[in-house]
């Protein structure tokens, strides 16, 4: 049986085999599928030997405690000596004291509230000083900005920028008669975590 030939003056279509786009695409795949089953094996292996390392210690714990004898009630168990609490210093740091309010030759009046202040950094960086970076904290919990009692007491603290070792220190005051527990002090508009003195 021959082949049907195509109309006189036509040539006969050339066979096409595969490009060479796709047979580096297919290598390529092939090397990526083969990497994917590879690390899915390392990864069931460490499952698995994580597994049984921690089934042995809870095995080697649950044996321990079988073999250690029970004290009895009337011999008293050795006391553990408590863990020294270690506070890390604090790169700035803020000490309050409770002050009588004394008006400046600015007071026009009003009942107001002043603590004084002590600002070091302990730090490597400056730090930003100003009135108005400071809260005061009633005994009750309500927090006081000290906008409302700037220029209005003596010795208010200054706006400065604290040099490593540097120290400033002042009185921040705020509208209002009550007890001062706290002071608080933050970056510009209360950014940042604030540093908090107890008032003596």
């Amino acid at each position: 049986m021959t082949q049907p030939q195509p109309p006189y003056g036509q040539p006969m279509p050339p066979h096409q085999g595969m490009s060479t786009g796709k047979k580096i695409g297919l290598g390529c795949g092939g090397c990526l599928g083969v990497l994917l089953v590879l690390l899915l094996l390392g990864g069931c292996m460490a499952a698995l030997s994580g597994d049984d390392s921690a089934g042995g210690a809870q095995e080697s714990a649950a044996t321990q405690e079988e073999t250690t004898p029970e004290t009895s009630e009337d011999t008293p168990a050795e006391e553990e000596p408590a863990e020294e609490v270690v506070e890390e210093e604090s790169d700035v740091v803020v000490t309050a004291e409770a002050v009588e309010f004394t008006p400046s030759i600015l007071y026009d009046g009003g009942e107001f509230t002043s603590v004084y202040v002590t600002v070091e950094n302990n730090g490597d960086e400056n730090v930003d000083v100003n009135p108005l970076y400071f809260a005061i904290v009633a005994d009750d919990g309500t927090k006081y900005d000290t906008s409302g009692g700037l220029g209005e007491a003596e010795d208010q603290i200054d706006t400065m920028t604290l040099s490593p070792g540097q120290r400033a220190e002042g009185v921040v005051t705020a509208e209002g008669a009550f007890t001062p527990a706290s002071v608080e002090f933050g970056g510009p508009l209360g950014l940042g975590e604030p540093h908090v003195a107890e008032v003596r």
